[in-house]
């Protein structure tokens, strides 16, 4: 281990996770980004600016420091008195990765604060147990297009580039999914056809965004095993999928649990932001959309 810093400053990406059919092991890094500063101090202090500044917890409790604390842990180390300066610009609950960018902003920026030396790999376990699921907190950390497997308390993760001229709109419901709530909207089991129905769209959509083959994002996008039951909890989402494929997207799918819809668009799709926010409309439901590139670059240390 080197010299430990005093402050460290991290960047991480929000992300968009299943993309349809890739439920629990695709990811993609959006353009979008939170800040996690962590000082060394003689007292704990939170300080959070932006999303949720008067809703998350200003003690030990926040969801980056516990993210530091299993990371210590990890290691073997115990955990100073920190300052914690959080500017958050990723809606909450919403399906964007928000409680990714807090765990993996918090185990980078101890494991720079105090010389704990991990690697990418031990990064990724250690957020994937804090998140209970890899499939943002992968793409959060490395960027780019991940496709993730857990095997007991490892996790296995190829990172891809995705090919040139793609971007995302999203449309941001008012409200919020607890992810809990929808996990629990999902049956125990399955048709063997659904299963296969996903399994053949997940290879598909690998290789679209890989070879830049957008043509078929709207087959490979769509989705058997998670987005219908969770329609109930997402009012409008059905349509707002089919008002983005009509004004033009290449595919669209559920974000995360939801209830974003992330639409992926290149030249032309200047209609879609539009589309989607009138259909959650006349579902009654009040949204806004918003462009992102897709990110190459996962979480760094910045000056």
């Amino acid at each position: 281990m080197g010299r430990a810093e005093q402050a460290v400053t991290v960047q991480v990406p929000a992300t968009t996770a299943n993309l349809g059919p890739g439920y629990d092991c695709l990811g993609l890094a959006l353009g979008l980004h939170n800040e996690v500063r962590l000082e060394r101090a003689d007292r704990l202090t939170v300080e959070v600016n932006g999303e949720g500044s008067e809703e998350l917890p200003h003690d030990s409790t926040h969801l980056v420091l516990r993210a530091a604390r299993a990371a210590a842990d990890a290691v073997g180390e115990s955990l100073p008195p920190l300052r914690l300066r959080q500017i958050n610009r990723i809606p909450l609950a919403r399906g964007l990765g928000s409680s990714s960018a807090a765990i993996v902003g918090g185990v980078l920026a101890v494991s720079e604060l105090l010389d704990l030396g991990l690697s990418e790999r031990q990064m990724v376990d250690i957020a994937t147990a804090v998140e209970g699921h890899p499939d943002n907190v992968a793409p959060a950390l490395l960027g780019g297009l991940t496709v993730c497997c857990t095997v007991g308390h490892e996790v296995l993760v190829e990172r891809l580039e995705v090919a040139g001229g793609l971007s995302c709109v999203v449309a941001v419901p008012d409200f919020e999914v607890a992810t809990n709530d929808a996990r629990r909207a999902l049956p125990e089991n399955i048709p063997h056809a659904d299963a296969v129905f996903n399994l053949c769209r997940v290879g598909l959509i690998v290789a679209a965004l890989v070879s830049g083959d957008f043509a078929v994002l709207s087959e490979a996008t769509r989705d058997r095993l998670h987005q219908p039951y969770r329609a109930r909890l997402v009012p409008g989402m059905e349509e707002a999928i089919a008002a983005a494929l009509e004004a033009g997207a290449h595919g669209a799918a559920l974000s995360g649990s939801g209830p974003t819809i992330a639409a992926f668009i290149s030249d032309g799709g200047e209609d879609v932001g539009p589309a989607m926010v009138n259909a959650f409309r006349r579902a009654r439901v009040t949204a806004r959309a918003h462009e992102f590139p897709l990110s190459a670059a996962g979480a760094r240390v910045i000056v």
